[in-house]
């Protein structure tokens, strides 16, 4: 089995963004849900034989009780388009593609534990798209992948190992060490002020906690400045390191099975006025887990080119 695993607020947002002022007949916004149906009938198409599934956010109670600012900086959604999420789950449901949370967890920790879940399985490639940095944590070469959608002038982009290790020069396995120490500004996470990332990737490539970490400080040759970050910052690093390290093994996450329904699909469409897409072409789509009738995704896992087609 292969898996493509949606993070679904992630691209909710996107297609929002990309679609906010579009309405329905009724004057009802409609962007994201039409972007959101748009995108994913478009990778299923270039993805036909993996198992498509989407994971909703929910608000990690435990990381705001670590650093009640986190993610405070991200505008929030007005409530005129919010209640499109509602048909979002709903069309999905009758799509056939399954859908996954947990109450007080984020979608990246459903997500690291659903990819742990799959390997087991004997999945032999999992796709994660989404364009959060800790997601790359999970890629493993040869079987976790981690897919960034184009972002503005940012380009899509495949992550395997050596794509991980090219940009922040530390592979999956230390990611998460490595932002507890850089910090990310768009989290509200705050990192070691104004050190080099190249020697905070040193640091952390030869360590395994936190505390490796400042054992390696106490004998590196710093300037004053740097040593006096690395130390002000401590016990923040502790706590960054609690909250950007995903968690692969949550128990009692809920799934929604969902089945192939035409008629529904209509409705949908009908709703939202999309008549640029079919109802049969969707469920021919996802009828079938490896659509079998159609050509087998591409089998490269070394990507050479991020470029994706």
């Amino acid at each position: 089995m292969r898996y493509f695993i949606i993070d679904t607020l992630n691209l909710a947002y996107r297609a929002h963004s990309a679609n906010y002022e579009l309405t329905n007949s009724s004057g009802e916004f409609s962007g994201m849900f039409y972007g959101f149906v748009r995108t994913l009938v478009s990778l299923k198409k270039k993805y036909r034989g993996y198992k498509f599934v989407c994971v909703w956010d929910s608000k990690p109670v435990a990381k705001f009780a670590l650093q009640p600012d986190y993610k405070s900086g991200r505008s929030s959604l007005p409530s005129t388009v919010t209640p499109q999420f509602d048909y979002i789950r709903e069309f999905l449901k009758s799509c056939g593609v399954d859908q996954y949370d947990k109450k007080d967890e984020e979608a990246d920790d459903v997500i690291a534990t659903l990819v742990e879940d799959f390997k087991k399985e004997g999945a032999t490639t999992i796709i994660v798209y989404t364009n959060d940095k800790d997601m790359l944590q999970l890629v493993e070469t040869g079987k976790v992948i981690v897919f960034k959608p184009k972002v503005a002038t940012s380009p899509e982009k495949f992550y395997d190992e050596s794509a991980v290790i090219e940009q922040f020069g530390v592979p999956p396995a230390k990611l998460a060490l490595y932002r507890s120490f850089d910090g990310d500004a768009s989290d509200v996470i705050t990192g070691v002020k104004q050190v080099p990332r190249k020697l905070i990737a040193r640091i952390v490539n030869g360590s395994e906690s936190v505390q490796d970490c400042y054992d390696i400080i106490d004998k590196e040759n710093l300037t004053e400045f740097q040593r006096k970050s690395f130390q002000e910052a401590r016990e923040r690093i502790y706590v960054n390191s609690k909250i950007v390290t995903l968690k692969r093994d949550l128990e009692g996450i809920v799934k929604t099975e969902a089945v192939v329904d035409k008629e529904k699909m209509a409705e949908f469409f009908s709703k939202f006025d999309i008549k640029s897409i079919q109802p049969e072409v969707v469920s021919d789509l996802f009828l079938s887990t490896l659509n079998i009738r159609y050509s087998e995704a591409r089998p490269t896992i070394e990507i050479e080119s991020y470029t994706l087609f």
